[in-house]
């Protein structure tokens, strides 16, 4: 990859996590892919793109270490290194095509209480969706913060906000998670936290907070970042590559044709350990000491 790439993408990924002037995102065009890309699976299983796996990972491993969650996976996905997204109706979770992911970071520690959380993530698209209905959404942190009013800023960084999942069958509500400050971080580059759980069958899920501004000021921003927010429609060989810190991510819903020929993208986690980024949280805080991945218990019975 290193090899291979222009000087001026490979500039801009080597200054990724390190430089705080650097972009949220980058979206790179004319990545090498399979030349035989097989039918998109509809079914979890262990597909092999060798070409796209190598420089989804060459790529990840320019930025730091590449990982991922097995046992986040392995419902709906063949989990691993590297995850597959593909349409997969009634499946629940982000492979499901007719439900909006609305915006989120990744395995935010914030919520999980785990230091899992990616310091970013990249989609590779094998395969883009033939109707350019689905589409990524990214929404820089900082444009977030600069169309909230310095009340509501205020308002998220002041009181915490949580997600609960209420039962199907018996209407319980149980925590996901941790309370979490939306906001957070210096005001110049604040780690904004949007937070979203995918259809399930057993549960739906709600964002409440105990402070009603901070209420208002929460769906205030989740309206503001479907306004302000890029759509990405990925095509074959197009690469996003994303700063979990410094954006929230989502996806509109889309109409799967079923017959082998939808959007298949591959996805793996960053950690950038390895380049010791700066910290939004400050450079001598826990989140950036002794930094180890750890796996997260989320949802609290």
């Amino acid at each position: 990859a290193v090899r291979w790439l222009p000087e001026d993408v490979l500039e801009a990924l080597m200054r990724f996590f390190v430089d705080p002037a650097s972009a949220p995102a980058l979206w790179i065009s004319g990545v090498p892919i399979d030349e035989e890309v097989p039918p998109t699976p509809a079914l979890p299983g262990d597909f092999r793109l060798p070409i796209c796996e190598t420089w989804l990972l060459g790529v990840a491993r320019i930025l730091g270490v590449p990982y991922g969650m097995l046992g986040f996976y392995t419902s709906n996905a063949r989990g691993g290194l590297i995850r597959d997204l593909a349409p997969k109706p009634g499946l629940g979770g982000i492979n499901n095509p007719d439900i909006r992911l609305s915006f989120h970071r990744d395995v935010p520690a914030n919520i999980v209480g785990a230091d899992c959380e990616p310091d970013g993530f990249l989609l590779l698209a094998a395969r883009g969706d033939p109707g350019h209905q689905a589409k990524t959404l990214v929404c820089s942190n900082r444009a977030l913060a600069a169309r909230l009013a310095p009340l509501e800023l205020a308002a998220l960084r002041r009181s915490p906000i949580r997600a609960e999942c209420v039962r199907s069958g018996t209407g319980d509500v149980s925590p996901y998670g941790m309370p979490f400050h939306a906001v957070e971080g210096p005001e110049d580059d604040p780690k904004i936290t949007l937070f979203y759980i995918p259809a399930h069958r057993e549960f739906t899920h709600r964002i409440v907070s105990d402070d009603p501004e901070t209420q208002a000021a929460y769906d205030h921003a989740v309206e503001i970042a479907s306004e302000i927010c890029d759509g990405v429609d990925l095509q074959a060989g197009d690469l996003l590559v994303i700063n979990n810190a410094r954006c929230n991510h989502g996806r509109t819903p889309f109409t799967p044709r079923l017959d082998g020929t939808d959007r298949w993208l591959l996805k793996t986690f960053v950690s950038a350990s390895g380049w010791r980024r700066p910290s939004q949280m400050g450079e001598d805080s826990d989140a950036n000491r002794n930094r180890r991945l750890a796996w997260p218990g989320l949802l609290q019975r």
